[in-house]
């Protein structure tokens, strides 16, 4: 392994990433007349770093660009930490971690109770690291920077907005993702602003619904403005955030809106939620838990949204609301949202090959001596590529039930314990119990939140990539 080449990558990498520090430096400068050296600090350790990398010399080949990935992963968060602590923010290294790797894997899961007590500089930071770890550093840096190895990087970076097939013009594919990021970026904070948010708020709840990441100015989230203009602009964006970004990039490109609906996975998503809602609103109605049908439909449709999508948002505190619509809403994430998104989850692409896999089976065992096919949205996969996401689903619910076990063998209840676990590897943020909409995670040992940090990371990377690095067959030649 060329580890000149690994270093020189991720220091260019976490070079562009900390130049993202300058914005709530000169914000608070400019709007709070402070100057918060905080947000320097770690911009001079990447330079720093920056100065020793571009003295070596190589191209990132395959296991070059995966741990060049992972690394930025597990290093920026660590940089983050730093306002975190110097700020007083936190007490410990755990919880400036844990904060700083859910903002950036656009989690949103959090060790901070009264978000509106921090200085709003660290508020615009939180929620910048939602909206840089969105759309993916690597396609930001392809748009920026070209020339750091960027196709094999793309390949394993999590955010996955390029296919396959469109790795040759990946630059060029990029940058559009990037228009289509800063697009949605630009609408929804003008939205939010007529809905009547602050443009601070607007700002910072459109940087964590777009990344559907999660995080809020306020401790109530979204139900703290009790507005159903907001919720509904918010459900709308946090949608558009769970699409696959190349059906929307066509679609603006095409001037054909619904386009986006002839996608497979954004059908299916769309229909995952639509059926979820009402099932939610009837047994929100039924059970008396809201007064009226319209009542009910408003916090559902917006509750749905939020976990199907993995944002995490909420808009009222669903902690009691009937265990039916609880265990669903720890199932949606699961699903997820659209491959290609900012959303986490297995993604709908991998919900559908595998329903049609059962489908297979199924017609296989019926009519052994027929010849089928696996198909989704008109595109045929062979069995090696069905292996493969059997091996990555695999993996996933692997991953989260042994998070839970421990969790749960540390003396916590099955509730919080497994709703923690599917939250962080999810990217939902928040679960049920002591972690649910009126708790956090602040609670949590150290070790723990370390724990749950790396579940968060592996969740990102779609597990299959961080589990590659820690193999010993990563490791030979």
């Amino acid at each position: 392994m060329n580890l000149k080449a690994v270093i020189r990558t991720t220091s260019i990498l976490l070079f562009v990433l900390s130049l993202f520090f300058l914005i709530p430096f000169f914000y608070g400068l400019v709007f709070e007349h402070k100057v918060f050296v905080s947000f320097l600090k770690p911009l001079i350790l990447s330079l720093s770093f920056l100065a020793l990398g571009l003295q070596l010399k190589g191209e990132p080949e395959i296991k070059e660009a995966i741990l060049s990935v992972v690394l930025v992963w597990l290093l920026f968060p660590l940089l983050s930490s730093i306002p975190y602590l110097d700020m007083g923010a936190v007490k410990s290294l755990a919880d400036a971690y844990f904060e700083s790797m859910s903002g950036f894997t656009t989690t949103g899961a959090s060790v901070i109770p009264k978000p509106e007590e921090l200085d709003k500089s660290l508020l615009l930071w939180r929620s910048t690291t939602h909206w840089i770890g969105g759309i993916g550093f690597v396609v930001f840096s392809l748009s920026v920077m070209p020339g750091i190895g960027g196709v094999k990087l793309v390949r394993f970076e999590s955010s996955k907005v390029v296919e396959e097939k469109l790795l040759p013009r990946v630059r060029e594919i990029a940058r559009a993702m990037l228009f289509v990021y800063l697009g949605l970026t630009i609408s929804e904070i003008l939205l939010l602003k007529l809905a009547g948010m602050s443009f601070f708020d607007a700002v910072n709840h459109t940087f964590a619904t777009v990344a559907t990441g999660g995080f809020s100015t306020k401790s109530q989230s979204i139900g703290y403005f009790n507005s159903p203009a907001i919720e509904l602009i918010v459900t709308a964006f946090m949608y558009f955030g769970a699409f696959n970004f190349m059906s929307v990039y066509k679609a603006i490109s095409s001037r054909k809106p619904l386009e986006i609906l002839k996608h497979t996975e954004n059908k299916a998503l769309l229909v995952f939620g639509a059926i979820s809602t009402i099932i939610a609103t009837l047994i929100l109605y039924v059970s008396h838990t809201y007064g009226s049908i319209v009542e009910s439909l408003r916090y559902a449709v917006f509750q749905i949204a939020t976990v199907i999508t993995t944002t995490g948002f909420s808009s009222v505190d669903y902690s009691n609301w009937p265990s039916a619509i609880l265990i669903m809403m720890m199932l949606l994430p699961l699903l997820g949202a659209s491959s290609g998104s900012t959303g986490g989850g297995i993604k709908q692409f991998r919900l559908v090959m595998m329903l049609e896999n059962i489908v297979y089976e199924l017609k296989r065992m019926s009519h052994p001596r027929l010849v089928y096919k696996i198909s989704v949205g008109g595109r045929v996969f062979d069995i090696s590529f069905v292996k493969t996401t059997w091996a990555f689903v695999s993996a996933y619910f692997f991953t989260a039930g042994i998070v839970a076990f421990v969790v749960a063998i540390a003396g916590y209840d099955i509730l919080t314990s497994v709703s923690a676990s599917i939250a962080c590897i999810t990217s939902l943020g928040p679960g049920l119990a002591k972690v649910g909409p009126a708790g956090n995670y602040q609670f949590f040992p150290d070790w723990i939140k370390f724990l749950l940090s790396f579940e968060m990371l592996a969740g990102r990377l779609e597990v299959l990539t961080v589990f590659t690095v820690l193999s010993p067959f990563f490791w030979k030649e």
